[in-house]
């Protein structure tokens, strides 16, 4: 498993996804810049209030011309009750063999919990229109987040938008 870091070429994929059916990067990325948000786990505790937060602050990942897409092993067909759940405001990718974390790098490997080992970690990668990784955030453990604020603060900075 490679840890892919800022700068580097994202791995191009396609993978099933709800709204979108086929998700392919390479030609999403050339609409907007995307944010690649991985998590765990649908209906876990952690994940569910980070999507709620996640929801709110929606239209700022839109004022940036960012486009915000959510990837975990789950299949298609329970993302689809999730997102009906949580009122998901984002498209989510079906990775159920975690052929997309694992290239990303963001697979949990902590030795402090086996539990969950080899599950999809927490993380966010932005690619931009040239398939360029600009920003990358991975989980020390599973139940990490980054401040949304903090991180759209951050994506600013790198856009350099205000």
């Amino acid at each position: 498993m490679t840890k892919l870091n800022v700068n580097d070429k994202a791995p191009d994929f396609i993978a099933p996804c709800v709204w979108c059916n086929e998700f392919t990067l390479s030609s999403k990325v050339r609409e907007q810049p995307v944010l690649l948000y991985f998590y765990p786990v649908n209906y876990g505790s952690t994940c569910t209030r980070y999507i709620e937060m996640m929801n709110e602050v929606h239209d700022r990942f839109e004022e940036l011309g960012i486009k915000v897409f959510h990837i975990n092993p789950g299949p298609v067909e329970d993302h689809e009750k999730w997102m009906d759940r949580m009122d998901s405001k984002y498209d989510h990718i079906s990775d159920t063999e975690q052929r997309v974390s694992k290239r990303y790098g963001m697979i949990i490997t902590h030795p402090e919990h086996p539990k969950v080992s080899g599950f999809t970690n927490r993380g966010f990668v932005l690619v931009d229109k040239k398939m360029i990784i600009r920003y990358v955030w991975r989980a020390n453990r599973p139940n990490d987040t980054i401040d949304l604020l903090s991180l759209i603060g951050e994506i600013q900075n790198i856009l350099g938008r205000s």
